[in-house]
């Protein structure tokens, strides 16, 4: 019974794959936004809004935005679609 498990299990070894995780390159832009003092709300009005309405507006190839805001922080994440060349966006 050992023996066959161990034929079973080397046989077919070299036909699996080597690696698990496929190779993914999803391009990101952090854009930071930094105002001493503000609050996450204030830091909204002021930058996030404005910021995300004109990247949708002005740059291509962009399949979604997140944005965090903290005090006197705001972190705008852009995620382009796959194969997005970042210097032309």
């Amino acid at each position: 019974m050992a023996i066959l498990i161990l034929l079973v299990g080397v046989v077919p070894s070299p036909e699996c794959p080597r690696d698990i995780f496929p190779n993914i390159n999803i391009p990101v832009v952090s854009v930071i936004w930094t105002c001493r003092g503000s609050r996450p709300r204030q830091m909204e009005k002021r930058f996030v809004t404005v910021c995300e309405r004109a990247m949708t507006t002005t740059v291509n190839d962009i399949d979604h935005i997140e944005s965090q805001r903290y005090n006197g922080v705001a972190v705008i994440k852009v995620f382009f679609h796959e194969g997005a060349k970042l210097k032309r966006a």
